[in-house]
């Protein structure tokens, strides 16, 4: 878990995206000692594993002064709402074995391309990104812990970028995966946002959103056990959390949180190392679903 955290973490990638795929594929293999009792269950493991990941992550980020706040919030409002019609239809998807294999087929395969393919957010920096002294465009400026200073634009929303961020926050709430791919290059090609503070601003919207979708996805497993009347929906809640996975799955989370702002500040590998192996194994994954939608 340690691993799958550090590296997802590296590209820029939310860790549902891969543990997902290790819980609903390789976990089955396990037979009898598989702790996880339906596909949606897997997802909400996932996103909460995630959740305290990014948690961890996001308070190295805030201690160094490089979380936004501010501009945060707009995407906050539009990410938590959708991330929760996301959840609310999980259910539907996770219950049909095949059409989940597909989907998360394209997905994968989707991620691996984008990885590769994408520009990196250094080139956006440097092709697209001037902060000019102008009256029409706000300046805004954040000091790090550090005493480092950031200067970035100070821009409304659109109609592109909220929409972009709703169908990855409603993809969040689906699969675990969406609202960090769409974030971060948001903040550097429309605020001209320095990689440091736009990576921390990114971390803060993606651990808010996907807690958001892994409360209402166990909320929905919950209140399946409440219908005889025997248990409340804070009994079923507790109930429905695997605690012998996430007792495993939480810390190996946790610690690759802090590993990898320390690799990536360390540049022990090269950012298209880390993007080139994590596409291979996202690419990897979207051929095995696709095999398993295709064969049954």
């Amino acid at each position: 878990m340690t691993l799958i955290a550090t590296c997802c973490q590296l590209a820029g990638i939310g860790g549902a995206a891969l543990l997902s795929p290790v819980l609903l594929l390789i976990f089955p293999l396990l037979g009898a000692d598989y702790p996880l009792g339906s596909a949606a269950s897997a997802i909400a493991s996932a996103l909460m594993t995630e959740v305290f990941g990014f948690a961890s992550g996001l308070s190295g980020y805030w201690r160094r002064g490089l979380v936004d706040w501010s501009v945060a919030l707009p995407f906050l409002l539009v990410s938590v709402p959708s991330a929760l019609i996301g959840a609310l239809l999980e259910s539907s998807i996770a219950s049909n074995t095949t059409l989940l294999r597909g989907v998360y087929a394209a997905l994968m395969i989707s991620l691996a391309a984008f990885l590769l393919l994408s520009e990196k957010p250094e080139q956006i920096l440097e092709e697209e990104c001037e902060v000019i002294d102008d009256e029409e465009v706000p300046i805004r400026t954040k000091k790090a812990a550090d005493g480092t200073s950031y200067s970035y634009l100070q821009t409304g929303a659109s109609i592109s970028s909220t929409s972009a961020t709703a169908s990855g926050s409603v993809l969040t709430g689906l699969l675990g995966v969406g609202i960090g791919e769409v974030v971060l290059p948001q903040l550097i090609r429309r605020n001209c946002m320095p990689l440091p503070v736009a990576a921390g601003t990114s971390v803060a919207v993606v651990v808010t959103t996907a807690l958001t979708a892994a409360v209402v996805q166990f909320l929905s497993l919950a209140q399946q056990l409440t219908t005889s009347g025997d248990v409340t929906l804070l009994e079923g809640f507790v109930g429905v959390i695997p605690w012998q996975l996430v007792q495993f799955t939480i810390p190996g989370a946790l610690i690759g949180g802090q590993i990898a702002p320390y690799v990536a500040s360390k540049k022990v590998l090269k950012d298209e190392t880390i993007e080139t192996y994590t596409a291979t194994l996202f690419g990897l994954i979207g051929i095995a679903f696709g095999w398993k939608a295709v064969m049954g």
